[in-house]
């Protein structure tokens, strides 16, 4: 088993720019260096490593969370005033960093310390996330409890008059002053009714909650990067051989990835690709998955084979990693674990999608069902037929066949006068749809509905247009070469690769710039997130992700030719 860092050996183009990529690599392996000390309490070391980093004028894919870690460390060690200075120079330099809520927490925390309360809770009313409500509670109850002037905390109160925080501290400070006046128990007893305080609020602080709010806790979101370990078979002792790589495909997604990686740098959103050589081998994998660097992954991809897989979803399950495979086509998959999705529909999916648009295209409820002699022709075939006939159809005949245009004309029985209303055909090799086509032209059936995978034709799809309105295919992977995007792409594509891109490197590129995004956004809500919308408001090469309803890609998966080109069927 071999660990490939970046898959630099593939890229048969000289590097040009070798002394800004080297500063890139300085620049990322001190910063997390110094996030390293900080989780491990070395705040002074920290702050050493990240001194550099935090230079206004110094613009790098971490100087946002340089400066914020700088001012955590400050923080830590109680260097209030140089913590404060550098959170205002995050504020000032970056007012729409994706954590400024952060910063505006800390920055109240650094007020409430120095005893500026008024300051802090202006500080803390700007944060609009409600992901902060509970820390910003436990923050104020830390620090108003400890507020044993009445007079302070009725002057808070008339400036905040709705703070809930405050008007408990002020309640409770009340009760346990035997000095209070008449008019102090009259005001709490206002208190009372307008908050409804219960008798556990009115609980002193404990220490759990003191160490739950200063400063908010950092987890595996907080780091400033995302790991994605991509475990894919590069077969890499067939690298040097002159034959072509049989895994082809496990290299252009790769390079699809590295692409999507550049442009969600410039998006703000930091990746790590870690590639792994993986194979069908159960315990290789198990090595992998015990190792630690492995185990910080926020995302994995693949891998394609059973064995594999299996290892890597039970660990994905216990872990909640999110885990994508990006070829597969079996939802049975998604089933091993809550954080595992498909790329693609799935066979059941698509066969449900394909015998709803065929409804509204027959004129009857009799088909005719051709399928090739791969497993996958077969389990759509399969799949169509249990769809179509839960549906009330009916199937004249369902026949495996071969490629050979005399056995067709032998073995396909349908004829006019059967009055097929449609035919539905399910085969990876694509010489047989065009003999399909023709043997129901030499039958008079040339102006009935066909479904096919597009897989059926080797023909491009713009040759296609010859069948006109009739001919409908499923095609999940569906590429508009006409889209600008798609051209820009080749271009850039061939400029760094010295080759055209196939359509698993448009694959790669898709993929890691959807879940990237995702995860950036949604972080630990990441299935909601999903749950939420279709492509998250962006554009994508392909056909996008619709995540809504499933954890497979609900993306409709059929294609017509509208008069000019093919178009999926729901534009």
């Amino acid at each position: 088993m071999r660990v490939i860092f970046f898959l630099m050996l593939i890229t048969v183009c000289s590097f040009c720019h070798v002394t800004n990529a080297q500063n890139i690599a300085q620049t990322e392996s001190r910063y997390k260096s110094a996030v390293d000390d900080y989780k491990h309490e070395k705040y002074a070391a920290a702050m050493e490593k990240l001194s550099p980093l935090t230079n206004p004028n110094l613009k790098t894919p971490y100087s946002t969370y340089s400066q914020y870690y700088y001012a955590l460390s400050a923080y830590q060690l109680k260097q209030y005033p140089e913590s404060k200075q550098m959170l205002l120079q995050l504020l000032s330099s970056y007012p729409g960093w994706n954590r400024i809520n952060d910063v505006y927490y800390l920055l109240g925390t650094i007020a409430f310390e120095n005893g500026r309360y008024k300051e802090g809770l202006d500080y803390l009313l700007k944060i609009k996330d409600s992901a902060f409500n509970k820390d910003v509670a436990a923050l104020k109850q830390l620090h108003l409890e400890n507020i044993s002037d009445i007079a302070i905390l009725k002057d808070l109160h008339r400036q905040y008059a709705s703070d809930r925080e405050i008007a408990r501290a002020l309640s409770m400070a009340i009760e346990n002053n035997p000095s209070a006046t008449q008019s102090d128990k009259l005001l709490d007893e206002q208190l009372q009714k307008q908050f409804k305080f219960s008798k556990k609020e009115k609980v002193a602080v404990t220490e759990e909650t003191g160490k739950r709010s200063t400063p908010r806790s950092e987890g595996k979101w907080t780091k400033g990067y995302l790991d994605v370990s991509v475990l894919l078979p590069f077969r890499l002792d067939e690298f040097n051989t002159a034959k072509r790589r049989s895994n082809q495909f496990a290299y252009d997604y790769y390079l699809g990835m590295e692409m999507a990686r550049e442009l969600l740098a410039t998006e703000g959103i930091q990746v790590n690709i870690w590639a792994y050589d993986v194979v069908n081998d159960a315990r290789s994998m198990k090595t992998i998955v015990d190792n630690k660097n492995f185990q910080l992954s926020d995302l994995v991809v693949g891998p394609l084979y059973s064995e594999t897989f299996n290892v890597t979803s039970e660990f994905v399950n216990r872990s909640g990693m999110v885990m994508l495979n990006p070829l597969s086509t079996d939802g049975n998959l998604i089933k091993s674990a809550t954080g595992i999705y498909l790329a693609h529909p799935s066979v059941t999916f698509q066969t449900q999608k394909a015998v709803q648009w065929i409804k509204t295209q027959s004129s009857g409820l009799s088909a005719a069902v051709y399928y090739g002699s791969t497993a996958k022709d077969s389990a759509m075939a399969f799949s169509y037929v249990a769809e179509w006939t839960g549906k009330g159809g009916k199937v004249l005949e369902m026949i495996k066949i071969q490629p050979d245009r005399e056995w067709l004309e032998s073995s396909i029985l349908i004829a006019e006068s059967m009055k097929p209303a449609h035919v539905a055909l399910f085969t990876s090799d694509g010489g047989t749809g065009t003999m399909v086509m023709e043997v129901l032209k030499s039958r008079k059936l040339s102006s009935i509905p066909v479904l096919a995978t597009s897989t059926s034709f080797n023909q491009q799809e713009s040759r296609l247009s010859k069948y006109g309105s009739r001919l409908f295919l499923i095609n999940a992977d569906y590429v508009d070469r006409e889209k600008e995007s798609i051209r820009q792409f080749q271009k850039d594509y061939f400029a760094r690769n010295n080759t055209f891109p196939s359509v698993y490197s448009y694959q790669g590129y898709d993929q890691l710039l959807y879940f990237a995004r995702m995860l950036h956004t949604y972080k630990d809500k990441f299935s909601s997130g999903l749950r939420s919308g279709r492509n998250s408001g962006q554009e994508y090469l392909l056909s996008g992700f619709d995540y809504s309803r499933s954890n497979e890609n609900q993306i409709t998966p059929v294609i017509k030719f509208n008069g000019s080109k093919w178009v999926p069927i729901d534009r």
